[in-house]
């Protein structure tokens, strides 16, 4: 439910009235006049956004690009989409489920290599529909934009408002989330930002092909509603011929899986997970640990940022199962029933509401029942836990267990938990800037701590964010593995009950089918 300060955020935005000190967008959209004959040399649009943008619900699955760019070339010297999806021979950035949080794990990416001057960006649907932290939504579209004119500071940023939906329920959310973005657009155009209003008011629930994408009258709308805002940006001054990108930052793996084992049988399996979150599967085939990988193709068409995907087996069943973490830690989930057979995940929704952020949140079975437990590691390396005891039941199958270890002094970035003596409890490892892992074994077994400091016990083959730890050879004892930038991987199998440092090395164990930051293992 909005809270008593979000709704009246909310009236006042609907009476046009001005927050902090700002003019709402509204106003600031309708700027001076522009000739109708404007001109600029070159238009390199970047529609950004869901299925919509994608256009989903059009008859040529072309959504608003077409009229759109009928109303354009004649003001402009050349008109061009660009973006990393294709459809019908033109590019864009629509992503067919995808959330605010999707698009903002890969923006810099995208802007970085299509460089657009002109950013069309209508996103909030699938939040909205699916009710995931609606009240959350705004701040999260104003993240996103702001990630946006950070990278290019030059670039024209035209943020709409969502058509309607024909859920009564998900209607009134649109209408709170909708009324927020002008407020967010004035704040961005307070700091200088070239962001604007785009206003979809006149699509209707008479203009949807379903309940909730436009049919072809309704993508008309909205290709009339982003020409206007254009006109205005040209007549800002805003658009340029070409605008300054920054590289985009470089890639580091996600933290959080332990026990990638997709088909049930004791060793952990070869994941690539995609950008746009599908999966590609090599099944470990080797048992000793020595290469042998049966390809499994893609087990996962995804639908979600792959930089937000994580495995855990999360019902105890041995195989991992497919989770979605949003900036939150909110995750959503999808079963594995196939054992690594194509698409064939049940799909559980929304089994955790969030305790995060994303980048603290790591699942690993703490107290020994099969089952991965919801993990928050803390920049001081302090652990919070929350024991699974069903989870799937949204959110009934959680105990929170408060602090399961202050941590040693380490930061939190390099914990990591793996079950290095094999009591199917996963241990609290500390490693170092070149690979050294120092042991507190889990003791516990109810997830209340209970931690023997082991020291250290491998000296290290690293840099810290190559290092993985995986059963490979499925002797329930975890191993030592890095992953190479192509993806390739090297092992060192634990042949310690208690992790003295007593580790054989095997060499490489896969030539790769990286990069390295994709691969989980």
């Amino acid at each position: 439910m909005p809270t008593l300060a979000s709704a009246l955020m909310v009236g006042l935005l609907s009476a046009g009235t001005s927050v902090v000190g700002a003019p709402v967008a509204h106003a600031a959209g309708k700027s001076a006049t522009v000739d109708k004959d404007w001109k600029v040399p070159r238009l390199a649009l970047m529609p950004l956004g869901d299925s919509i943008t994608w256009g989903a619900g059009s008859s040529a699955l072309n959504g608003y690009r077409p009229e759109l760019r009928d109303r354009l070339v004649a003001h402009a010297g050349d008109v061009n989409f660009v973006g990393s999806q294709e459809t019908n021979g033109v590019h864009h950035e629509g992503h067919s489920g995808w959330q605010i949080d999707d698009l903002a794990d890969n923006i810099d990416d995208w802007l970085a290599e299509s460089r657009p001057n002109v950013v069309l960006l209508n996103i909030g649907t699938n939040d909205i529909d699916t009710d995931d932290d609606v009240e959350g939504a705004p701040r999260r579209l104003d993240d996103l934009v702001s990630r946006i004119t950070s990278a290019a500071p030059d670039m024209t940023v035209l943020v709409s408002s969502l058509v309607p939906n024909k859920d009564a329920q998900a209607q009134k959310r649109v209408q709170r989330y909708n009324a927020e973005i002008p407020g967010i657009v004035a704040r961005q155009q307070a700091k200088g930002a070239h962001v604007d209003y785009v206003d979809m008011g006149e699509v209707t629930v008479q203009d949807l092909h379903d309940w909730l994408h436009p049919n072809d009258a309704g993508f008309v709308k909205m290709a009339k509603a982003y020409y206007e805002g254009i006109t205005r940006a040209a007549g800002n001054g805003w658009i340029r011929e070409s605008v300054d990108v920054r590289p985009a930052p470089p890639h580091k793996a996600p933290l959080g899986d332990y026990r990638v084992d997709i088909d049930g049988d004791g060793k952990d399996d070869y994941l690539v997970v995609g950008g746009d979150g599908s999966v590609k599967a090599w099944v470990n085939n080797g048992g000793d640990g020595r290469g042998d990988w049966k390809n499994r193709g893609v087990i996962a068409s995804g639908g979600a940022s792959g930089s937000r995907v994580r495995f855990a087996d999360i019902n105890g069943d041995g195989k991992a199962d497919y989770l979605v973490v949003g900036r939150n830690g909110s995750v959503r989930a999808f079963v594995n029933k196939g054992g690594g057979v194509r698409d064939d995940w049940e799909k559980y929704g929304l089994i955790a509401t969030g305790a995060g952020p994303i980048e603290k949140v790591r699942f690993a079975d703490v107290n020994g029942d099969g089952r991965a437990d919801y993990l928050v590691v803390e920049d001081d390396g302090s652990v919070r836990a929350w024991l699974n005891n069903g989870a799937g039941d949204h959110d009934r199958g959680w105990t929170g267990v408060g602090q399961i270890i202050s941590g040693v002094g380490a930061p939190g970035g390099r914990v990591r938990f793996a079950d290095i003596n094999g009591d199917g409890k996963a241990d609290y490892l500390v490693v170092g800037d070149q690979g050294a892992v120092r042991a507190l074994v889990n003791n516990g077994g109810d997830g209340h701590g209970g931690w023997i400091d082991r020291g250290q016990i491998a000296t290290g083959a690293g840099p810290i964010d190559k290092v993985r730890f995986a059963d490979i050879d499925g002797d329930r004892k975890a191993d030592y593995l890095v992953v190479e930038d192509d993806g390739s991987v090297r092992a060192w199998r634990n042949n310690g009950a208690d992790g003295r440092d007593d580790w054989t090395n095997y060499g490489r164990i896969a030539s790769g089918a990286g990069p390295g930051y994709r691969v989980r293992i």
